[in-house]
């Protein structure tokens, strides 16, 4: 037994060693950071000034910082009710036995081949386009001249715009997922159901989403640190709009200089950067815990 013990040590080693120098002591030297008012990244030590928590109070009081959290937790409840509700009905779908399911969920999940930023860019000056775009042709041919009119990337749309085009390019990566966990519930379920007379929305509701639980759980959680790590969409959709700003984007202005209009009043502080980062997992961790004690974990057989 505890030459066994000995092998599985020596096993994990390397993956412990790898973990404390990739993940853990980033981490904490970032936390230190935090603490410190730090002119540039490349700065010594020996030229960090110490100032104890006036990072974090800083943030607190910076009206950019607390617009940035509004958009994030905007972007985590309204991108997450728009992602879950097409990846369920894509994955309930693909499950049904349809045809050309292959074709169908390579289809779904095509968005999540594309880069990032390539698909931004695709939705800013093409989907987006207010003289040529996809949304405006298609509403001018349907004659809906009010739908067609509407400026996507002005400071009433963007927000909404930016949320739409991020939930697309998401759905497919939750929508697998989904899919898999459907694919392991047995078949017998839902056919004894069906003799039982049960419609669709009750074998969803009453075989489907209690025996998906745990899956979803962990999609949720997936989805949180997603969607508080925000940044890509946030930088591409607008430099200058405070409303596309997110506690990751601002972390990095903070960190390598301002890029906009938006921060012309906010000092440049690495240390401040630091307390952003540090913010934002612990915005995670909570959040995760709390969909944790709402979603206990149940150990279900079958």
């Amino acid at each position: 037994m505890r030459l066994n013990k000995s092998i599985i040590a020596l096993f994990l080693l390397p993956a412990v060693i790898i973990y404390l120098a990739i993940f853990l002591y980033p981490t904490l030297r970032t936390l230190a950071m935090s603490f410190y008012d730090i002119p540039a990244l490349s700065s010594k030590v020996a030229e960090w000034k110490y100032v104890g928590l006036v990072n974090y109070e800083d943030l607190v009081h910076s009206s950019y910082f607390v617009g940035s959290m509004k958009n994030v937790l905007g972007i985590w409840l309204i991108g997450g009710v728009l992602i879950f509700a097409f990846a369920f009905l894509y994955a309930v779908i693909l499950t049904s036995k349809v045809r050309g399911v292959h074709f169908w969920r390579s289809l779904i999940f095509l968005p999540n081949t594309v880069s990032a930023v390539v698909l931004s860019v695709v939705w800013l000056q093409y989907v987006f386009n207010s003289s040529y775009g996809l949304l405006t042709s298609v509403f001018n041919r349907l004659g809906l001249t009010a739908l067609a009119n509407i400026q996507w990337t002005d400071n009433e749309h963007i927000y909404f715009s930016m949320i739409i085009a991020f939930s697309f390019g998401s759905i497919g990566y939750f929508m697998l997922i989904l899919n898999a966990g459907i694919n392991r519930i047995p078949g017998d379920y839902y056919e004894a159901a069906t003799l039982e007379g049960a419609s669709p929305w009750t074998k969803f509701f009453r075989i489907t989403l209690p025996l998906l639980r745990d899956v979803f759980r962990t999609t949720l959680v997936l989805w949180t640190i997603t969607a508080f790590n925000f940044f890509v969409w946030s930088a591409t959709f607008g430099l200058d709009d405070p409303h596309t700003v997110t506690p990751a984007f601002y972390m990095y202005q903070k960190v390598f200089g301002k890029g906009g209009n938006v921060y012309v009043e906010e000092a440049f502080n690495v240390g401040s950067g630091a307390s952003v980062g540090i913010l934002i997992t612990l915005a995670t961790l909570i959040v995760s815990a709390l969909i944790g004690r709402l979603f206990p974990k149940e150990r279900l057989e079958y």
